[in-house]
Parts: structure tokens; C-alpha cells; sequence
């Protein structure tokens, strides 16, 4: 390697010591031979991938030059002297100072090295100070490793608890981290296979777009820092291999649902299918394993994948939850898809089905029951004692059967309607087997059982207590027929989408009509209203006939609303704002804003007032819901919380009333709840941040308006911002629509979202920030002329921001046969900027030869000004300002911008008639006291001869004219 010294005795032509011999060589490398020893193995660990001895030319080159022995210096000398004589011109000073140290430095002779014959290792010798130097092995090898004999490979840092997915699409291997992690967006360039990569944030997760067109076999490892990703070697050692034992993950159907079952299973992660327009499930796992075969059902898909599950859902019926056993897909609808095996029928007899069985439920009245509970609570004795301190010490057989007296205790309890009183009694039972037992006893195989442990799942859920229901939601047991009930009810309070919670609730609504009056008292009321309100046609067709009690009035309004009957409806609100139950009267109130809302009987206005009266209201109360007597209140009983949906249908009004920023803050804090579902806290902020990226609609009727005159003259339109607002506003609304897109799911109406987001940040010049929403866009777009359209959008910001590849693959993939003709366009403009930043300026200007178009005629100007064409410059622009700037009116802040850049490059080429042209083509019109006084100075300088440049200008950043200037 020419320049650069790798051992002794190359690179060098043979001298005596101090000039370019051997004799210097062992000295410099007594000092240099430990450093870069350390230096590779240092990149050896930190460089995954990377083969035996190989490490980092540019670091090499650093340590190579650092703390230089003296007669490395002398040989230096040596070489000036010698490149001297060959006319190179060096400083003198350091030729001095070489000369000066070569007095002072000894001098250290080495054997010259013997063509092909391995170098000796360093003797040991003894030092001054009485220690020694250490055997050092000369460099046995010439030249640096090439980069083709490393095996490429990308490590990501993540800990144990981080899942990862792999599949292809198309070129690109899409990499999902089920976690955001901000380091995956500063991996350090290696030069390799995969530095053509773009990380892009999603909704509590990363994705990695890797373009690998050629597909090469992948192989990801699992190491205890983190993921690594290479490519498969063909048996070469020490290179990545694909490992010979990984589990694998195994497809098995069960009744009604599909188990996959992964022995370390991730989470499941939710995208957009740009393939199908569906919906695409990637479930994650924490450990390398082979994917399931590819398998189409009804509705869905498991596609190819490297790593992890990716199945691909046609069917909006289809659900994939993340259980302890790993994802399972299941279809909630009325009328269900085929998955999985046949679902079974519930129990022929409710009250022999396993609810009643396991619950302890009895058909027996009240009074009964009651006088049951009483008895086994009296006969629990020392059993109903603290398990921690009662069982401490105790044999296996004690503890069993103080067990077997607190489960049967808890039963009575549960059927008399005291599920606090079960809960307390079943909250330190032993958790299942392959799980760490807690105080109080020990855990056998197969004890628990499902009823044991569904009886204390359901104690939990009506004690509130939503982290010791959880079990409803993804053990076995609570996906059988006699349970749905309960699946449903737990759905309900923990909050979620409203779709599949109806469909669960009505499943089991006939049951829940014939428990015992206690445990139908808990639930039957609450389910009644959450399906009035947010179940479908089907779903509401289980409720029947609601009774006749003053507690399901509320209910009745609520389903002659949904069915069409709103003039009954109305009535009935009406009437009962007057209930002597204020909560019962402010719920009809709200109803009654939202009718009259609804049916544009009030304006957004009226209703935001109407709202922040019940919220004031609702203060004024002092919070019933944070009373005692509330807290011991389960979240699935009659007393609902008002509060949620009240300030959720407030916020609705502040932005349909064009108050987005309010209304932003009056949902800061709700989350999901029993009375405000998942979905329907997704839809107001949708609505929310739509008015803060794009702003309130425009009035019907609102003309724009014009300034200048009539009669076939050319007028000017002025620029009014869309919003309504400028500056500074507008930047804070944007700023906050960016920090809440996370309350919206990855969905392609957030590819909407960011896309404006995007367009807004360009128009404000802060191409960094549209470079992240567009890139969150462009994944999430399903529709191809959208997906066109925002990538061209990603071009242009990438090269704004100066990211040449990043807007190379852009326009790449937005390259579609039969674009429109305005897209044709802007990509053809891309292009050429992408030209001119590359070097090529002739390519760039031939690309944009014939058109004449305004966007055209300002980015042929650009590239001329950009190359300081002044006098090219100068016609194109002024092509542009003939027939854009009006001959009287008043100039927008556009075209007094065009102003400034005419004149400038007028200027700049000495083009004087160009400037007083001009100048009288403006005349008195007010270009802004800074404009004005910059177009005199250079209506001056025009007059002068050319100079060499005035500074470049650079290419506008956008050439959507949707896009108005704020200012």
C-alpha cells in the first residue's frame, strides 16, 4: 500500500537506520505494536462481523501516527529530503526540528527482515528502571484485510426483554423491534451490505427498511447484548452460519382460534399492508427460532418470514392477541370466519355449564346465598387468617386444605355479591405451575386449576382490581364458550376497542340474564348500556327487551337513538334532565347537547359552552369518584364515571369549533376506560389532530381575495395561510400534532396525518423534521398513487436536508408507470436537483431543457445560479417573473421574493437594462422596508461590471403550490 507503513521493510526501499531501512522499524513498532494490538481487539468486539485481526483502517491510521518515536522523526527527514530532490516543496521548520531532536535521540539498529521468513518476537529486555519489555510479535501481515473477506453483519443493541420480527417485502427486509429504541437510529455506517438502511418510529416500536434487492440469506443470532443480523457464509469458519437446533415456532389450532406457539413470544405488532390493503400482524419473539410454514385460511395468511410470525389479515373479524403461549388469531363477528378448529356450542343447560361450576354460582335467592357465605366465612376459623404468616413452616398437606377451605369460601362469597370479600380470600393464592409461587403456600402441577384460577380472575375484575384480572384476557380457559361473558366484561373495563367487546358481550348475554340476582346485579346493568351505545345492529339485537326499572332508561334512549327513532328520543332526554338523580340528569344532559349537535340543530360554539357548564357541574360535585365509597365501586357497575366520556365529547366540540390546541389539552390524560372505549378516544384525536395540521374547513362561503385591477390584466391572489394563523402559532400547532401523533394507531389515516405534517414542516424550511413524519408515512401508506406522491414528498426533503441516498431510494420507489402529470413533473424536478447535488449540472439542466412551466423556469434558475450562470440565470428567471409578476396590485410575499431574486442575479451579471427594467415594472409597490432597501442596493450594483458571485441561491424546497408562504 503506497503512503501507508504495514511492516517492516515495505512500503520502504532499503537504507540505513534513520532513513527508510530497518533500522528505524523496530523502534517505531516497540512503541506501536502494543497500541494497535489493543486497537483491534478493541474493534474486534466492537464491530460484530467483522473477521479474525481485522479493525478499522481509519483508527489504525490515527494510532499510526500518534506519539511517534524519535527516529521515526529522522526517518521523516529522510523522505523530505529525498522528495526535496524530486521538486516537492516541504516547510523548513519541521526539517529543523528533526535535525534538532536527531542529536538527542538514540538510536535503535535492527537485523533487516528476511524476505518470506517470520518475523522474531521482541527479546526481553531489561530496562533502567527494573522492569521489562514485553515480547511483542512483529506485523506478519503487509496490507489491511479487504473488506470483501468480512462476512457483513449489523448488530442492534437491545436487552433480553426486546422481541424482533424479519420479513421481506419486495427489495427490503423489514426489520421490526417490538420496543423504541433511539439507538437504532445512530448505527454507525460500516461500508457493507447494510448501510443502505432507514429506521423509522413506530407507535411503541422500530422498524428497520433494509434494501437488499438480491435477497440474500439472512440469518439473525441472539447474543446477550443485543440482535445480529448477517449473511449465511457457505461453510467458510468462523463465519455466520444458520444454526442447526432452533425451536421451532409450531401452528396449533384450537377451538375457535389458531395458537402459535413461541417459546419466548414477543408482542404483536400492528402495520398496514401495502400488498392486500389489509392489515398485517407481526408477532415478535426473544429468541432465534424458525418461523411457522407459510399457510392461507379464510381471511388470512402466514406469510414467509426470517424471524417471528407475519400473518396477513384480509378479514376486518380478526384479532391476534399476545398470550404467555405466544399469539393467538381469532375471529369476533357475529358471524365468524372459519379459524382454528370448530367452535364448540356453550353448555345446553347455563346452569350446568363451567361458569356456574366454577364461580360457586347457585340458583337460589338471595337471602340464601347470603346465609351461605356468612356460614363458610364463620367456618373458615385460623384458615381465613394472613396465608403469609398462617402457612409459613407449615407441611404440604395443611396447606392444601386451608386452601381448599379459602377457595370454598370465596365461591359463597362470589355467588352471595361480595366479590371484594373472594378477592381478599384468593389474592395470595399460589400461582400456577412454571410460575414463582407466592407467600403462602406452594404450587403443584396442574393446581391451581382453570376453575380456581378463573374464580379469582373474576373475583379480581368486579373488586376493580384489573392487574389480578388479567388471565380473562389470554389464558386458556377464558376462551370457552361458557366464559365469554366474562372475556368481555373484562374487555369492557380495561377499555377496549368497542367492535370486539359488543361482539364478546353479546355472545354471552343470555347467560348473564340467568345468574343468581347478586352476581346479575353487578353486571347486567353496565353490559345493557355499553351495548345501547357502542354495539353494532347484531349486537343490540341481543338486549330484547330492556326491563322496565328507572335505572335502563338511559339505555332505552340510548337504542331508539341508534335505531332511527329520534324524535322519541329526544323527548325522553328531555325529560329526564328534569330525574331528581343529578348523575342521572347531567348523563341527559350530555345526550342531549350530543343530539342536538348531531342533527346541526347547535352550533360547535353552543356546544362547547353547553359542555364546560356539565364540567363545571361535575367540579362542583367534588369528584364522586374518588370518594370511598366510589373507590370500592368495580369499574363494571351501574355507577359508571361520567367524567371520561364528558370531557371526550368537550374536546370533540372545541375542534369542530376550530380550537384544536384546547381541545389537545382537554384529552392530555383520558385513557382508555369502561365508559370511554379505545376506538372512541382514537376517533376525537384523529379529529384533534387533523384540525392542527390542516386547520378548521374553510366557509363554503368565503371568496378569496383579490387585489389588482380588471379587464385582462393579471391580478395577484393574495396567500392566505389555510389555518388561519402564522408564525409563530403555526409553529407550536405543528409541534404539538408531532408530539401526539403516538395517540393514533399505525394506520393508514396516520399516513394521511404525517403526510400534511410532513408538506407543513417543508413549507416552514425545517426539512429535518418532514424527513421523519414522511418516512412514518411512506410505511403506512397502502394506496400506490399516495404512496407515489409521499415518497417524491421524502425526495425532496432528503435532499433539503442533504440526504443523497435516502432521496436516491426515495425516487426509486416512487417510479410508477402512468403517474399523474403534475407527479411526473416534481419527480422530474427531483431529479435534476439530485443531478446538480451530485456534480452533474449539464444531466440536470437537460432534464429540465423544454419546460417551461413556473416550477420548471425556478428550478432551471436555481441549478444556473447554483453553477453562477448569472447571465442563463438571469433569462430563466426572468421568463418566470414576466408572466408571475402582476402589473399592478399589491405583490404577494412570493412574488416579492421573485422580486429580490431577479435583481440579485441581475447584479450579480452586471445586467443593468434587466434591473431597471425591473425596478419600473415594480414601481411604488411595497416590497417590506428590509426587500425594499436590499432591491435599491441592488438595482445600484447592476450598474457596475459582473462580479464573480453574490452567494448561491439555493432550490426551493418545495414546489407544491398548495403550500401558501405564512408570512
Amino acid at each position: 500500500m503506497p503512503g501507508v507503513n504495514t511492516g517492516c521493510g515495505s512500503g520502504h526501499t532499503a537504507g540505513p537506520a534513520g532513513r527508510g531501512g530497518s533500522g528505524w522499524c523496530g523502534a517505531e513498532f516497540l512503541g506501536q505494536a502494543g497500541n494497535v494490538a489493543d486497537r483491534r481487539q478493541a474493534d474486534q468486539q466492537t464491530e460484530p462481523g467483522l473477521g479474525q485481526g481485522a479493525y478499522r483502517q481509519a483508527d489504525w491510521r490515527a494510532d499510526w501516527h500518534a506519539e511517534q518515536p524519535v527516529a521515526l522523526l529522522v526517518h521523516r527527514w529522510g523522505l523530505a529530503a529525498r522528495h526535496a530532490l524530486a521538486g516537492w516543496v516541504l516547510p523548513a521548520w519541521p526539517l529543523l526540528l528533526a535535525s534538532t531532536m536527531l542529536a538527542v535521540a538514540p538510536h535503535v539498529h535492527a537485523a533487516p527482515r528476511q524476505a518470506g521468513a517470520a518475523a522474531p518476537a521482541v527479546r526481553d529486555v531489561a530496562r533502567s528502571d527494573g522492569l521489562h519489555a514485553l515480547p511483542v510479535t512483529g506485523v506478519q501481515a503487509d496490507a489491511l484485510p479487504r473488506v470483501a473477506d468480512v462476512a457483513p453483519a449489523l448488530f442492534l443493541p437491545a436487552d433480553s426483554g426486546v422481541g424482533l420480527a424479519a420479513f421481506w417485502s419486495g427489495p427490503e427486509l423489514m426489520v421490526v423491534v417490538d420496543h423504541a429504541l433511539p439507538a437504532l437510529f445512530h448505527l454507525p455506517a460500516q461500508g457493507g451490505l447494510f448501510d443502505r438502511r432507514a429506521s423509522v418510529a413506530l407507535n411503541g416500536a422500530t422498524l428497520l427498511r433494509l434494501y437488499l434487492p438480491e435477497h440474500p440469506a439472512i440469518v439473525v443470532e441472539r447474543q446477550k447484548a443485543g440482535w445480529l443480523l448477517c449473511v449465511a457464509g457457505k461453510g467458510a469458519p468462523g463465519r455466520c452460519g444458520p444454526p442447526h437446533d432452533l425451536p421451532v415456532a409450531q401452528m396449533q389450532p384450537e377451538p375457535a382460534r389458531m395458537l402459535f406457539a413461541q417459546s419466548q413470544p414477543g408482542r404483536v405488532i400492528t402495520l398496514p399492508d401495502p400488498v392486500t390493503g389489509g392489515r398485517l400482524f407481526v408477532a415478535t419473539t426473544r429468541q432465534a427460532e424458525q418461523p411457522p410454514p407459510p399457510r392461507a385460511g379464510v381471511g388470512y395468511a402466514v406469510r414467509p418470514s426470517v424471524l417471528g410470525l407475519v400473518v396477513a389479515a384480509d378479514s376486518a373479524q380478526l384479532l391476534m392477541t399476545a398470550t404467555p403461549a405466544g399469539p393467538v388469531l381469532e375471529a369476533l363477528a357475529a358471524e365468524p370466519v372459519p379459524v382454528g378448529l370448530p367452535a364448540p356450542l356453550p353448555s345446553a343447560s347455563v346452569q350446568q355449564g363451567e361458569d356456574w361450576l366454577w364461580l360457586g354460582l347457585r340458583d337460589a335467592p338471595a337471602p340464601q346465598l347470603l346465609q351461605a357465605w356468612r356460614k363458610a366465612r364463620d367456618s373458615l376459623g385460623t384458615a381465613g387468617e394472613d396465608p403469609a404468616t398462617r402457612l409459613a413452616g407449615q407441611p404440604e398437606a395443611a396447606v392444601m386444605s386451608v386452601w381448599s377451605a379459602r377457595i370454598a369460601a370465596a365461591q359463597a362469597a362470589f355467588a352471595a355479591g361480595y366479590p371484594q370479600q373472594a378477592w381478599a380470600l384468593l389474592r395470595d393464592l399460589p400461582l400456577p405451575a412454571g410460575q414463582a409461587a407466592t407467600a403462602g403456600g406452594v404450587a403443584h402441577a396442574g393446581w391451581p386449576g382453570p376453575g380456581v384460577q378463573a374464580l379469582r380472575a373474576c373475583a379480581a375484575l368486579l373488586s376493580a382490581d384489573m392487574a389480578g384480572a388479567a388471565p380473562l384476557a389470554t389464558a386458556d380457559w377464558a376462551f370457552e364458550p361458557d366464559m365469554v361473558v366474562w372475556r368481555g366484561a373484562y374487555f369492557m373495563a380495561s377499555g377496549a376497542d368497542s367492535q370486539p367487546t359488543s361482539v364478546l358481550l353479546a355472545r354471552g348475554y343470555a347467560r348473564l340474564e340467568q345468574y343468581p340476582a347478586p352476581v346479575r346485579a353487578a353486571l347486567l346493568l353496565r353490559v345493557s348500556q355499553y351495548l345501547a351505545e357502542f354495539g353494532g345492529p347484531d349486537e343490540r339485537a341481543a338486549l330484547g327487551t330492556l326491563p322496565d326499572d328507572a335505572p335502563y332508561n338511559l339505555a332505552r334512549i340510548m337504542l331508539q337513538l341508534r335505531n332511527g327513532q329520534a324524535e322519541t328520543a329526544r323527548v325522553a332526554l328531555e325529560n329526564l334532565t328534569a330525574s331528581g338523580n343529578d348523575r342521572v340528569a347531567d348523563h341527559a344532559r350530555a345526550l342531549l347537547v350530543a343530539f342536538l349537535r348531531a342533527h346541526d340543530q347547535i352550533s360547535p360554539d353552543m356546544a362547547v359552552e353547553a359542555y364546560a357548564q356539565l364540567l363545571a357541574a361535575q367540579a362542583a360535585e367534588g369528584g364522586a369518584s374518588s370518594t370511598a365509597a366510589a373507590s370500592a365501586t368495580s369499574a363494571v357497575q351501574e355507577d359508571a364515571d361520567l367524567l371520561p366520556p364528558l370531557r371526550l365529547a368537550y374536546a370533540q366540540a372545541l375542534a369542530q369549533a376550530g380550537q384544536p390546541e384546547r381541545a389537545a389539552g382537554v384529552l392530555d390524560g383520558l385513557v382508555p376506560s369502561a365508559t370511554l372505549p379505545h376506538d372512541r378516544l382514537v376517533e376525537a384525536w384523529r379529529s384533534v389532530l387533523s384540525g392542527l395540521i390542516f386547520g378548521p374547513p374553510q366557509s363554503p362561503h368565503a371568496a378569496p381575495v383579490r387585489a389588482g385591477t380588471q379587464g385582462g390584466k393579471r391580478n395577484a391572489v393574495a396567500q392566505v395561510p389555510a389555518t388561519g394563523v402564522s408564525g409563530p402559532a403555526r409553529g407550536q400547532m405543528l409541534a404539538l400534532a408531532r408530539a401526539r401523533m403516538g395517540q393514533v394507531p399505525d394506520d393508514p389515516f396516520k399516513a394521511k396525518l404525517l403526510a400534511g405534517l410532513g408538506r407543513q414542516f417543508m413549507a416552514q424550511g425545517r426539512p429535518g423534521l418532514a424527513v421523519a413524519a414522511l418516512q412514518q408515512a411512506d410505511v403506512l401508506a397502502i394506496d400506490p398513487l399516495m404512496r407515489a406522491d409521499i415518497e417524491e414528498l421524502l425526495a425532496q426533503s432528503a435532499l433539503e436536508d442533504n440526504q443523497r441516498p435516502l432521496a436516491l431510494r426515495a425516487l426509486e420507489r416512487s417510479a410508477l408507470a402512468d403517474l399523474p402529470a403534475d407527479l411526473a413533473a416534481r419527480r422530474r424536478y427531483d431529479e435534476a436537483r439530485l443531478a446538480a447535488a451530485s456534480g452533474d449540472r449539464e444531466g440536470a439542466q437537460a432534464l429540465l431543457a423544454e419546460d417551461e412551466s413556473d416550477t420548471g423556469l425556478s428550478v432551471r434558475g436555481a441549478l444556473y445560479e447554483q453553477d453562477q450562470q448569472w447571465a442563463q440565470a438571469v433569462q430563466v428567471v426572468g421568463r418566470l417573473a414576466s408572466r408571475t409578476l402582476p402589473e399592478q396590485g399589491v405583490l404577494s410575499t412570493a412574488q416579492r421574493d421573485l422580486v429580490i431574486r431577479l435583481a440579485s442575479d441581475a447584479a450579480a451579471a452586471g445586467d443593468g437594462p434587466t434591473a431597471r427594467s425591473l425596478q419600473a415594472w415594480v414601481g411604488a409597490r411595497a416590497l417590506g422596508a428590509e426587500r425594499q432597501a436590499l432591491f435599491t442596493a441592488l438595482v445600484r450594483q447592476a450598474q457596475k461590471p459582473p462580479v464573480v458571485s453574490l452567494g448561491v441561491v439555493r432550490v426551493p424546497p418545495t414546489f407544491d403550490k398548495s403550500v401558501k408562504d405564512t408570512k
